[in-house]
């Protein structure tokens, strides 16, 4: 690229002039002479330039093409340009551990296999790429179809994720795992210490919708803070992976259904810690889970409240528990409704 070999001190003036004259290219990189420390070179636009040009010194600089700054920089290596100017393209795509998940509509399908090359391209650590054509079935997991596999690897759904700096495998085509509840799950591992500090004691811990175990991490990282554990879930990949994920000497890991366990006498009035994430119905099944609980123990969980069900539901918290008990909007789920968080002690 053609470059003027200015003093350094007329930098400023140069790069205005040029921008004046449209002779200043988009993303201009002013750079030291090698050959001379007080000249710069600055690039310009040769057929727009009729002035400045003609002041100083021009050497040709070979340059490298700038860095992609997204996938889509990418697609005209695999399409045609006319197509790649014409299509509107996905902008935004999720990072599962080494996958990428991504929605597409009709026309964007047509063109799946590029944009799946394209994001492995801008994306060196991606294993595979898969298009996401939403939430099926009754353990919600992804209806995935793969678009791309790097060169050597496979197309498995199964990896692995670090949150809070914990690993976890999961499978975004066979359980349920959602990250946007991380923050969520650093505020449950503050209460369990502060319970911990109370009783004096590991804590009894009861998750029976524990997914693949994100919630449990963290929990059975901190030293002394867990004595018994109980986790399940209704969804035998999930409760597979858990196995993996929960090495805990005294963690009891079943595929069960939270509703049915009040009904064993063993496990009633036995935890301290109640973790209840279900959310669309959370507070529904709260009245079956809430024998679990022993005196003075915390539930906590999380629950989609659609607006106009809001009072009724602080409503329904404190029937059961006392006015202490609360409920507090997290983040919005749609137009009409929020994910909020519960919180409620089981008094004697």
């Amino acid at each position: 690229m053609l470059h003027l070999r200015v003093p350094s001190q007329e930098t400023q003036r140069v790069l205005l002039l040029l921008k004046a004259e449209s002779a200043l290219p988009e993303g201009a990189r002013v750079r030291v002479d090698p050959s001379d420390s007080n000249l710069r070179l600055i690039p310009f636009i040769e057929d727009a330039s009729t002035v400045t040009a003609t002041q100083y010194p021009v050497v040709d600089i070979p340059t490298e093409p700038p860095a992609a700054r997204n996938y889509r920089d990418h697609l005209s290596d695999f399409l045609p340009t006319s197509v790649v100017e014409s299509t509107e393209w996905p902008t935004r795509h999720e990072f599962v551990g080494d996958l990428i998940l991504i929605k597409l509509d009709e026309n964007q399908r047509t063109h799946g296999g590029s944009i799946g090359e394209a994001l492995l391209r801008q994306h060196a650590r991606t294993r595979a790429v898969f298009e996401d054509r939403g939430v099926t079935g009754t353990f919600r997991v992804r209806d995935l179809k793969p678009l791309a596999v790097r060169e050597g690897h496979d197309d498995s759904t199964r990896t692995r994720i670090v949150e809070a700096g914990h690993q976890l495998w999961t499978d975004p085509a066979t359980v349920y795992y959602s990250s946007r509840l991380s923050h969520e799950r650093e505020g449950t591992l503050a209460c369990a210490k502060n319970l911990r500090q109370e009783l004096g004691r590991p804590l009894a811990i009861c998750d029976p919708y524990a997914g693949v175990g994100p919630s449990l991490r963290p929990l059975i990282a901190e030293s002394d803070l867990v004595g018994e554990l109980f986790a399940g879930d209704l969804n035998p990949a999930a409760v597979k992976l858990l196995r993996e994920n929960i090495p805990h000497t005294s963690a009891t890991i079943e595929c069960v259904d939270a509703r049915n366990l009040k009904n064993r006498p063993e496990m009633r009035e036995k935890y301290d810690l109640l973790l209840v994430n279900i959310p669309h119905d959370s507070l529904e099944h709260l009245p079956d889970l809430l024998p679990l609980l022993q005196s003075n123990g915390i539930v906590r969980g999380w629950a989609i409240v659609e607006d106009t069900d809001f009072e009724a539901s602080i409503h329904h918290l404190h029937s059961m528990f006392d006015q202490t008990a609360t409920l507090e909007i997290r983040r919005s789920y749609s137009a009409s409704a929020n994910l909020c968080r519960f919180e409620a002690r089981k008094t004697p």
